[in-house]
């Protein structure tokens, strides 16, 4: 089923976007049919680049909620489908006929996209493509979420569009590190419940060593996840990332090996396809000595295509490809195997020009060259 004369409005909120705006903006021509644009304070060239692509421009002052300027933005437009986007983020130019075609469509409320956060990184999915209804509308104070009815939830579907962030840098973090944490901590005072604030408060303990605080945020999520009502979807979904950062956390704390081993079998069992777990459990077994166990978990890693693995978390692509191919070259070398452990080694190099990988190479050589006559 499809309709025609869909319009397209780009909805974002900026402040202080000069160095990324006119990017995003040119990345959505010949898409967007209008552009509406709240800014919340912005003190360098954030408006005039704005103007000069004929955004409709509204102001708003900054209430450390950026729920309430996405809805404002929301509420002005005037097109039949909303698009969002962050002024550190483009559409990529291969989902634009894509995108023209899904708003076409009449029998679909609304589109996850992926989110490329990072190119090394799998992509996550979000909702960023949905229709003009007033009943759609974000809510919360970080990590603002769109409200679905569950009548509305099945008319959301997957696609392959991508958004393309600004990979994230040290100093990113650093600058946004206090604002993060005082608006995560700000919403979970207002929204006790939230389990997705909670995991990426945990997320942010871990990346800063704050340990004891990580495990007692972890501990509050899996309580939440085991007595809230939740759907399918969204308790499978917090229960994977929950083991993510449990697994991370016990990594740090160099818990034992066959703990983090038992965690990573858990998650296994709620999602199969998740490639993380099964290469953690590749280097706990490696780390016991239990090498042709370690062998197969790595081998199901590489058994995975870019499509076919469950995006409920982001991982590093190279656990699917390089990494894995390395964990069977060192499990190889353990066993003596020094030919297999080369033959390994090398299809990892060609992957990923890694110089450690390329002097486990060279040693292999010299363990396997046959003597001169």
């Amino acid at each position: 089923m499809t309709a025609s004369n869909q319009t397209i409005s780009l909805c974002m909120i900026v402040k202080d976007e000069e160095a990324t705006l006119a990017r995003c903006l040119n990345s959505v021509k010949g898409v967007a049919d209008e552009v509406i644009i709240v800014d919340t304070g912005s003190r360098d060239n954030t408006v005039p680049i704005a103007k000069s692509f004929g955004a409709k421009l509204y102001f708003h002052k900054w209430e450390d909620n950026f729920a309430i300027p996405r809805n404002i933005a929301i509420d002005k437009a005037l097109g039949n489908w909303i698009l969002i986007l962050d002024a550190d983020e483009t559409l990529d130019q291969d989902s634009i006929e894509e995108v023209k075609r899904l708003t076409k469509r009449s029998d679909v409320i609304g589109f996850r996209v992926l989110i490329q956060l990072h190119p090394e990184w799998t992509e996550m999915k979000s909702v960023r493509l949905f229709r003009n209804l007033p009943t759609l509308r974000f809510t919360g104070v970080y990590h603002e979420e769109l409200q679905v009815s569950k009548e509305m939830r099945h008319g959301f579907v997957d696609t392959g569009v991508k958004i393309i962030h600004k990979p994230f840098s040290p100093s990113d973090f650093n600058k946004k590190y206090e604002r993060n944490m005082r608006m995560l901590k700000k919403h979970i005072s207002l929204y006790p419940n939230s389990i997705y604030q909670m995991l990426d408060l945990s997320r942010i303990y871990l990346e800063t060593n704050s340990l004891l605080e990580a495990e007692k945020t972890l501990n509050k999520v899996l309580l939440l996840i085991n007595t809230e009502k939740l759907d399918e979807e969204k308790y499978k979904f917090y229960l994977i990332n929950y083991y993510k950062y449990k697994v991370h956390l016990l990594l740090k704390i160099n818990a034992d090996k066959r703990t983090i081993l038992s965690i990573c079998e858990e998650a296994l069992l709620v999602s199969p396809l998740c490639p993380l777990f099964l290469f953690h459990a590749g280097q706990m077994l490696y780390s016991l000595n239990l090498f042709e166990r370690a062998i197969d978990y790595f081998q199901r890693c590489l058994e995975f295509k870019n499509d076919n693995y469950d995006r409920s978390i982001m991982f590093p692509k190279d656990i699917i490809g390089a990494d894995a191919l390395s964990g069977m070259g060192f499990c190889y070398f353990k066993m003596h195997q020094y030919e297999e452990a080369h033959k390994f080694f090398q299809k990892a190099y060609n992957l990923k020009k890694d110089n450690n990988i390329k002097v486990m190479i060279s040693a292999l050589r010299l363990l396997t060259q046959q003597p001169r006559n």
